[in-house]
């Protein structure tokens, strides 16, 4: 199995999802974290189940998964796999 880290603003989305689910329930927030960290931890062991970049018009060297209505935008390396962003999917983004 592969190795997953968190880059800074992989991190900082996180933050700020959990922030914005909180204002409304703070159990649901925590809920659903640890459900999309459950879900990222499913990479560890299928690397590539998420879609080349390139197919979801986004033009970086990287591959995304998606968790109800959140992108996770991932990069693949020998030793471990870098989550980039977690982006809602009403975001317009083309990073």
């Amino acid at each position: 199995m592969i190795s997953i880290r968190y880059n800074k603003k992989a991190k900082d989305d996180l933050e700020n999802i959990y922030l914005t689910i909180r204002k409304d329930k703070k159990s649901v927030a925590d809920e659903f974290i640890g459900k999309i960290d459950e879900y990222i931890l499913l990479l560890s062991s299928n690397p590539k189940m998420g879609k080349e970049c390139r197919y979801k018009g986004l033009k970086q060297d990287c591959r995304v998964l998606f968790f109800k209505s959140y992108m996770i935008v991932y990069g693949l390396y020998k030793t471990h796999i870098s989550i980039k962003r977690i982006i809602n999917t009403k975001q317009n983004y083309k990073g």
